[in-house]
C-alpha cells in the first residue's frame, strides 16, 4: 500500500525554518560558535522548503524519497527543539529581547554544550541536503499558506443522514437470521463482518434499536483492539443491572430478583483472534443465559474471528452499490443537480464512485475533494490519480486497501498545514471523544497553528477553521454527546473519529505515536506523541529517548502515582494532558518542563499549587478546573506572561488573586466561574485588555452582605476590556455591589434588590458601561436583579446572543431592539413580567428563546419557522405550530440534527391549521439526545412513527408531558423509555383507561419516579398492577419505583386491582372516586403491598366526608397525612385512627369549628400542624391524649384564643410554634400561661420575617411555577 507518512515533512520543515530564520538576525547569531551553524541551517532549510511539494508527491511511490523525508523530518524536529530551548533559557525581562540577551543568560559550559548540539544537527542537515541532489526535485509552491476556507465549502450537514443509506434490507436479514435460529437455541452469537468503514456498526445500531427487540434487556459494549475479557463482562453486567437494580431495590428482602427473560448484547469492534480467548468470551457470554434467551451480535473486520465466535451463520455485510456511493458523493458536493456542467461530470463521478468499494465513508471523503475540485480537469485528476494504481499493483490488494486509498487521496489533497493537525489525533485511542477547545489549543502548543491572513484571529478562530475543513472531509465527526446544559458557559463540543480514519492517522504516525494500551508496540527511538496507561513506570521503559516526546496524555484508566512525577525527564514536552487520570498534586519537578505550553490538570486534590509552575514561561494553556481544595495561586503567577487560556472554574476556596495576576496581559480566555470568594478580580482585569472570553458566573447567591464584595470595582474596569467577545455575568450583581452603595436616600436599611432600580443607580450605570463593549458577541446576564435593559445596548452591533434567563424583575427591553441586526438569540426564560416582548415575535431576525412563537403575516407564503434553521439551542418551546404554512418549513429546520438540544416543547393552540397536525409532527423528529419533551394541543387520532416507536428514536428521555391532546384514544408506549423518570398526562380527553398496553411490553417504567394525571375527565380505569403469567394473580406494579403520584380532577377514575406503590407523596385532589372506591380489605394478593413505604398522603378539595376515605384502609403504614380544603372532617370515622400516622397537617379547612374526634386516637402522632383554619375556635382537652406529640404548629388561626390545660400532659412536646394568631399570642404573654408551657424546650411566637429569606422563597416558588 502507498506510504504517505512522509507528507508530514513540509509542516515540520516549515516550523523549523521559521525558528531558525527568527534567530538568524538576533545577537545569538553573532556568537561565533552559533552564527555559522544558524546561517547554514537557515539557507539549507529555505532551499529544501522550496522542493517539498515535489518531494512529498514522489514519496508516495518512491521508497528512497520517503526515507529521505523521514530523516529530514527527524532533523527538523531536533532543530525546533534546540531553538525552543534557546528561547526558553533566555531572560524574560522583555518578551522582545529574549534571544538578544542570550549571552547574559548562558554560562560558558552551557554555551559549549549548546554549540556542540547545534553543530551536530547542522552536520546532519548538511548530509540530508546533499542527498537531495540525487533526486533532482523540482522547486514549486508547497501551498503551505494557511487559508480561511469559506464555511459553505466545508459544510458537514449531510454526513449524519448518509450513513444508513442502503442498509434497510441488511437490517431485515440480520433480524431474520436471529429469529430463525431462536426457536432451537437460547444462546445465539451472530457476527457481522466486513471491511472497515463499510457500515458494520451502523447496521448493528439499526438492529439494536429496532422495535423487534423492544421487549429485550439490552447492553452495547465497544470492545476495540485492547481486548479485556473481565472489562467486557463487567460492562455487560453493569448495563443490564442498571435497569434491573431499579426493580430489586423495591422488592422485599425475601423476594428473588426479577428474571430477565430476553437479552440482546452487541459487542462492537472485536479484534481478538486468539482461539482460546475467543472461547473464553463465548463461555462468559453463555453464563448470561441461565434459562433466558440471549442474542449476541458481534461486529468484526476479520472473517476468521467471525467464524470462531459464531454459533449461527455469520452475516457478511455487502458493500453499498456504486449508485448509492454516487448519491452520497453528490450530497457531499452539494448543489450538483443545479450545475450547468453536471452531464459532463456525471460519468467521471460514477467512475470515482466505483473506487469507493461500497463504503459510505470513502464516498463522503471523495465528495469533499470533488467539491473543492470545481472544474472538469480537477475531477479527472482525482479519477486518474496514481494512488489508485499503486493499490491495484501491490500483492493481493484488499477492498480495505482500496478504501484506505480513497482516504489517503483525501489526505494528500489536504493543504499541508492541515496534515499535522489531523495526524496528531492518532494519539487518542479509537472511539475517544475529543473536546474542541482542548484539541485546538494542543495543536497551537505543538506549533501546528500559525497566524492566518487575518492578524486579529485567535487560537480558537484559526483552529475552528481547521476543524470545519476536517469535518467537511469526514475526518472528524460530531459526537452525539449532549452539551452540558444548565452550566453557564460550560457547553462543550466533542468530536470523534471513524475507526478507518483513525487507522489512516495511525499509519501516518506509526513511527511517532506510541499508545501503550495497544499490544505489540515496539520500543522505538522516534516517538514524539505518547499515550500512557501507567505512569508508575519511568518513561525510558517505554521509549528510548524520552526527551524527544512532545505530547504526553493518559487514557481514562491510567495508573498514576500520587503526584505523577514520571514525566519530568521529557524535557522537550509541549503538551501534558492529565485530564483523564486522578492525581493528588502537581509534582515540584513540573518546573523543569521549560518548553511546556499546554497543561491540562483539572481536579487537583492538593491545597497548594507548586510555585515552580510559574517557571513554565512558555505555557499558553492552563486548566485547573474543579480543583476545589486549592487555597491560593502562586504569588509569582504573573511571570507566566505567555499564558492565553486560564480555567480556574470551580476553584471555590481561592480567596484572593495574587497581585502579579495583572501581568498576564496575553490572556484571551479567563474562566473564574464558581470562585465565589475570590477577591482582587477587578484589579487584575485592569491590564487584561486582550481578553475575548470572560466567565465570572456564580452558582449561588452572595449572602455575605456588609462584609466582602468579591467583584467590587468591576463596573470601573469592565469598559476597558474592549476585545471581549464572550461575557458571562450570570448571578453576579450580589457579588459586585455593596448594598450600602445601592440604596436611595431614606432607604439605607433596605436590601438593594427590593428597591426599584430602573435605568438609574449603579446597576443601570454598569449596564451602560457593558454597552460600550462593541465587539461583544455573547452576553449572559441571567439570574440577576435587573429591571430594564438600557437603550444603549442597541449599540452592541455584533451581539448575537443575549441571555436574560431568570431575571424575574426584568420589565423592559430596549425600545429599538429590532435595530440590533446581528442579534439572533434572545433568551428570556422566566422573565415573567416583561412588557415589550410582543414585537419580538414579529421580528425577522431575532429569535426569542426558549419560547419561539410561530407566525406568518397575512399574504406570506411561509412562517417565521425558517429562522430556526441554523439555531441549536439547548431548550426550545415551539408555540403556535398551527401557523406553519407547509411541511417543507418543518423539514427545513432539521430539528433532528440539533444535537445540543435537551429540552423541547411542541405546542398547538385551538386556532385553524394550515397543515394537518400529523403531517407536521412527522417532520418534527426531535434529536436523539433529547431529555425533556412536551407535546401540547396535538389534534389528531394517530401519532407518527417516531412517537409510536419512541424508545428507539428518543432513548434518553427523562421526562415527558402530554397535554390537551383531544382526539387520541391510545397513548404512545412510553413504558419502554429506559431512562424515563417523570411523566405528566394533562387533559387528554380521549383516554378512558390506562392498562398494560400503555407499557408497550415487559419491563416497563423501570425508572419512573414521578407520575401526574391532571384533568383527565374521561379516564375511568387505571390498572395499577398485572400478572406476568397467564391467568395468575397480579404481582407486578405498572410503576415499580414510583416516588411521587399526583391525581387531579379525575372524577371518574377508579384504580384496579389495588392502590399503586408510592414511596414519597401521593397527592389526590378533586378525585373522590380514588378515595372512596375501596372495600374494607384489599382483594390484592400480590407479593408485596402498595402501602409499605408511602411517606405522605395529601388529600385536597375532597367533597366526600372523611368516613368514606376507604383508601386509608389500604395504607395503614402511611407516615404523614395532609388535609387541605376538606371541610367534612367531623363525621365519625375509625379510618384515620387506624393509621400509624406520625405527622398530620390540616390547612385552609375554613368550615371546621373544632378538631375532629378521631384525631385524639392518633397516639403515634409526633407532629401536628394546623394552618389557616379561620373558623376553628377552640382546641379540645383531649389534645393531651396525643402522648407521642413532639411538635405543634399553629399558623393563622385567629379564632383560637387559648391552649387547653391538657397541654401540660404533653411531656414529649419539644417545639411549639405559633404565628399570626393574635389572641393566642396574647394568651401566651400572661405569666400563669407561661408556666403551663414551660416544659416545652422551644417556644416560638410571631417572629419578624427575614426579608432576604422571604425574597429567596418567593423566587424559588416563582421559578417552580
Amino acid at each position: 500500500m502507498a506510504e504517505i507518512g512522509g507528507m508530514l515533512a513540509a509542516a515540520v520543515v516549515k516550523a523549523a525554518y521559521g525558528k531558525v530564520a527568527a534567530a538568524a538576525g538576533d545577537l545569538v547569531a553573532q556568537q561565533r560558535m552559533f552564527r555559522r551553524d544558524i546561517e547554514y541551517m537557515r539557507d539549507a532549510l529555505e532551499s529544501i522548503e522550496a522542493l517539498m511539494g515535489d518531494a512529498e508527491r514522489r514519496s508516495i511511490e518512491e521508497k528512497s524519497v520517503q526515507l529521505w523525508l523521514n530523516r529530514l523530518t527527524t532533523a527538523s524536529y531536533d532543530i525546533s527543539d534546540i531553538f525552543d530551548e534557546l528561547e526558553a533559557n533566555a531572560t524574560r525581562k522583555s518578551a522582545l529581547q529574549k534571544l538578544k540577551v542570550l549571552n547574559l543568560c548562558l554560562t560558558a559550559a552551557s554555551k559549549v554544550g549548546m554549540a556542540d548540539r547545534m553543530r551536530e544537527v547542522r552536520e546532519r542537515l548538511e548530509n540530508i541536503s546533499k542527498q537531495r541532489q540525487e533526486f533532482s526535485f523540482t522547486a514549486g509552491n508547497s501551498s503551505y499558506a494557511q487559508q480561511v476556507i469559506d464555511e459553505r465549502e466545508t459544510s458537514s450537514e449531510v454526513i449524519k443522514a448518509d450513513t444508513i443509506l442502503g442498509r434497510d434490507q441488511d437490517k431485515q436479514k440480520v433480524i431474520a437470521l436471529l429469529t430463525q435460529a431462536s426457536p432451537s437455541s437460547e444462546f445465539i452469537i451472530l457476527p457481522i463482518y466486513g471491511i472497515g468503514g463499510i457500515g458494520k456498526t451502523t447496521l448493528a445500531q439499526l438492529v439494536f434499536n429496532d422495535t423487534h427487540f423492544k421487549d429485550y434487556e439490552k447492553a452495547w459494549v465497544y470492545v476495540s483492539q485492547a481486548f479485556d475479557l473481565k472489562k467486557v463482562g463487567d460492562s455487560i453486567r453493569s448495563k443490564l443491572q442498571n435497569n434491573q437494580s431499579q426493580l430489586t431495590d423495591t422488592e422485599q428482602p425475601h423476594d428473588d430478583p426479577p428474571a430477565l427473560t430476553k437479552i440482546l448484547i452487541v459487542l462492537d469492534d472485536l479484534w481478538e483472534n486468539d482461539e482460546f480467548k475467543v472461547d473464553d468470551l463465548k463461555h462468559s457470554l453463555k453464563k448470561f443465559c441461565n434459562g433466558r434467551k440471549v442474542h449476541v451480535i458481534v461486529t468484526t473486520r476479520d472473517a476468521s474471528i467471525a467464524q470462531k465466535i459464531q454459533t449461527t451463520e455469520a452475516y457478511a455485510i455487502e458493500p453499498l452499490s456504486s449508485d448509492t456511493c454516487w448519491t452520497i458523493i453528490k450530497q457531499a458536493i452539494g448543489g450538483f443537480e443545479d450545475r450547468a456542467d453536471k452531464r459532463r461530470l456525471e460519468d467521471i463521478g460514477k467512475e470515482i464512485a466505483m473506487k469507493c468499494q461500497g463504503v459510505a465513508l470513502a464516498a463522503r471523503a471523495l465528495g469533499y475533494i470533488l467539491m473543492r475540485s470545481m472544474n472538469f480537469d480537477g475531477w479527472v485528476s482525482v479519477r486518474d490519480n496514481d494512488i489508485w494504481n499503486i493499490s491495484v499493483t501491490e500483492c493481493t490488494p484488499s477492498p480495505y486497501d482500496t478504501v484506505l486509498a480513497s482516504l489517503k487521496l483525501s489526505y494528500i489533497s489536504m493543504l499541508p498545514y492541515l496534515r499535522p493537525c489531523f495526524a496528531y489525533c492518532a494519539i487518542f485511542p479509537k472511539g475517544r471523544k475529543m473536546a474542541k477547545d482542548d484539541l485546538i489549543y494542543q495543536w497551537g502548543a505543538l506549533g501546528f497553528i500559525n497566524k492566518l491572513s487575518n492578524e486579529d484571529s485567535t487560537w480558537l478562530q484559526n483552529g475552528e477553521s481547521i476543524i470545519r475543513q476536517l469535518l467537511g472531509m469526514s475526518f472528524l465527526q460530531h459526537s452525539n454527546s449532549p452539551s452540558s446544559y444548565g452550566q453557564p458557559g460550560k457547553n462543550v463540543t466533542f468530536f470523534t473519529m471513524h475507526d478507518l480514519v483513525h487507522d489512516l492517522a495511525r499509519s501516518i504516525m506509526r513511527d511517532e505515536v506510541l499508545d501503550t494500551t495497544i499490544k505489540h508496540n515496539a520500543r522505538g527511538s522516534n516517538y514524539r506523541y505518547v499515550s500512557l496507561a501507567d505512569c508508575t513506570k519511568p518513561l525510558n521503559s517505554f521509549v528510548t529517548y524520552p526527551d524527544k516526546i512532545r505530547a504526553l496524555c493518559f487514557p481514562g484508566s491510567a495508573k498514576v502515582g500520587r503526584d505523577a512525577d514520571g514525566f519530568s525527564c521529557a524535557k522537550y514536552l509541549r503538551v501534558l494532558d492529565l485530564a483523564e487520570c486522578s492525581i493528588q498534586s502537581l509534582p515540584y519537578s513540573i518546573g523543569q518542563l521549560k518548553l511546556l505550553r499546554y497543561l491540562n490538570a483539572p481536579g487537583i486534590k492538593d491545597r497548594v499549587i507548586p510555585s515552580c509552575i510559574t517557571k513554565l514561561s512558555k505555557l499558553i494553556y492552563l486548566n485547573l478546573r474543579g480543583s476545589s481544595e486549592i487555597l491560593a495561586l502562586p504569588e509569582s503567577i504573573g511571570e507566566m506572561e505567555d499564558l492565553q487560556y486560564l480555567d480556574l472554574s470551580g476553584c471555590e476556596k481561592i480567596r484572593k488573586l495574587p497581585k502579579s495576576f495583572e501581568k498576564l496581559s496575553n490572556l484571551v480566555h479567563l474562566d473564574l466561574s464558581d470562585c465565589p470568594e475570590a477577591n482582587g478580580i477587578a484589579r487584575a482585569l485592569c491590564s487584561l485588555s486582550k481578553l475575548r472570553y470572560l466567565n465570572l458566573s456564580r452558582e449561588n447567591i452572595w449572602l455575605d452582605f456588609g462584609h466582602s464584595v468579591p467583584l467590587r470595582g468591576l463596573p470601573e474596569v469592565i469598559g476597558k476590556l474592549i476585545e471581549l467577545r464572550y461575557l458571562n455575568l450570570s448571578n453576579c450583581t450580589g457579588y459586585i455591589f455593596d448594598p450600602r452603595t445601592t440604596v436611595s436616600e431614606g432607604e439605607e436599611n433596605s436590601y438593594p434588590y427590593i428597591q426599584k432600580m430602573e435605568n438609574s443607580g449603579p446597576v443601570g450605570s454598569f449596564l451602560d458601561t457593558i454597552s460600550t463593549l462593541s465587539n461583544l458577541e455573547y452576553l449572559d446576564l441571567s439570574r440577576n436583579m435587573v429591571y430594564s435593559i438600557p437603550d444603549s445596548f442597541c449599540s452592541l452591533s455584533k451581539l448575537h446572543t443575549l441571555d436574560l434567563t431568570g431575571c424575574y424583575n426584568l420589565k423592559r427591553l430596549p425600545e429599538n431592539v429590532d435595530d440590533m441586526d446581528m442579534l439572533k438569540f434572545l433568551i428570556v426564560k422566566d422573565c415573567r413580567i416583561l412588557i415589550n416582548t410582543s414585537n419580538l415575535q414579529s421580528n425577522k431576525h431575532v429569535i426569542p428563546l426558549p419560547e419561539f412563537v410561530v407566525h406568518a403575516a397575512e399574504g406570506e407564503h411561509s412562517s417565521n419557522l425558517v429562522l430556526l434553521k441554523n439555531a441549536s439551542p439547548p431548550e426550545l418551546e415551539l408555540c403556535c405550530l398551527e401557523n406553519v404554512k407547509s411541511v417543507e418549513e418543518a423539514r427545513a429546520i432539521k430539528l433532528r440534527e440539533k444535537q445540543s438540544m435537551v429540552k423541547l416543547t411542541l405546542a398547538w393552540t385551538t386556532e385553524k391549521r394550515f397543515v394537518e397536525d400529523m403531517e407536521l409532527l412527522r417532520e418534527l423528529v426531535p434529536p436523539r439526545n433529547l431529555e425533556h419533551f412536551e407535546l401540547r394541543g396535538y389534534n389528531n387520532a394517530i401519532f407518527p412513527t417516531w412517537l409510536t416507536d419512541i424508545a428507539m428514536y428518543l432513548p434518553n428521555l427523562v421526562s415527558v408531558c402530554l397535554l390537551e391532546i383531544t382526539q387520541c384514544g391510545t397513548l404512545p408506549p412510553l413504558g419502554q423509555l429506559p431512562n424515563l423518570k417523570s411523566l405528566k398526562l394533562v387533559a387528554i380527553s380521549g383516554i378512558t383507561k390506562i392498562d398494560r398496553g400503555f407499557c408497550g411490553g415487559v419491563k416497563a417504567f423501570t425508572r419512573l419516579e414521578d407520575f401526574s394525571m391532571l384533568r383527565m375527565e374521561s379516564l375511568e380505569e387505571w390498572t395499577t398492577a398485572y400478572s406476568n403469567g397467564k391467568g395468575g394473580a397480579a404481582d407486578k406494579f405498572m410503576f415499580p419505583n414510583l416516588k411521587d403520584l399526583t391525581i387531579y380532577r379525575c372524577h371518574k377514575l377508579r384504580l384496579n386491582p389495588c392502590p399503586p406503590r408510592v414511596k414519597g407523596t401521593w397527592h389526590i385532589e378533586e378525585s373522590d372516586g380514588v378515595l372512596s372506591q375501596w372495600g374494607e380489605s384489599s382483594p390484592y394478593t400480590g407479593s408485596s403491598t402498595s402501602s409499605a413505604s408511602l411517606a405522605c398522603l395529601f388529600i385536597e378539595s375532597s367533597m366526600a366526608p372523611v368516613h368514606q376515605w376507604k383508601l386509608l384502609h389500604h395504607l395503614p403504614a402511611v407516615k404523614k397525612l395532609v388535609i387541605k380544603c376538606c371541610n367534612d372532617l367531623n363525621s365519625s370515622s375509625d379510618i384515620v385512627g387506624a393509621c400509624s400516622l406520625r405527622e398530620l397537617t390540616t390547612l385552609i379547612c375554613n368550615d371546621i369549628t373544632s378538631l375532629p374526634q378521631w384525631l385524639g386516637r392518633l397516639t403515634t402522632l409526633q407532629k401536628l400542624e394546623i394552618r389557616s383554619c379561620e373558623s376553628l375556635n377552640n382546641l379540645p382537652e383531649w389534645l393531651g391524649d396525643l402522648v407521642s406529640l413532639k411538635d405543634l404548629n399553629i399558623y393563622n388561626c385567629h379564632g383560637i384564643v387559648s391552649l387547653p390545660e391538657s397541654i401540660q400532659r404533653l411531656t414529649k412536646l419539644k417545639r411549639l410554634s405559633i404565628q399570626e394568631c393574635p389572641a393566642l399570642e396574647q394568651w401566651g404573654k400572661l405569666k400563669e400561661n407561661k408556666k403551663k408551657i414551660r416544659h416545652i424546650k422551644e417556644v416560638r411566637w410571631q417572629e419578624e420575617v427575614d426579608i432576604w429569606t422571604m425574597l429567596m422563597e418567593c423566587a424559588e416558588d416563582f421559578s417552580e411555577e
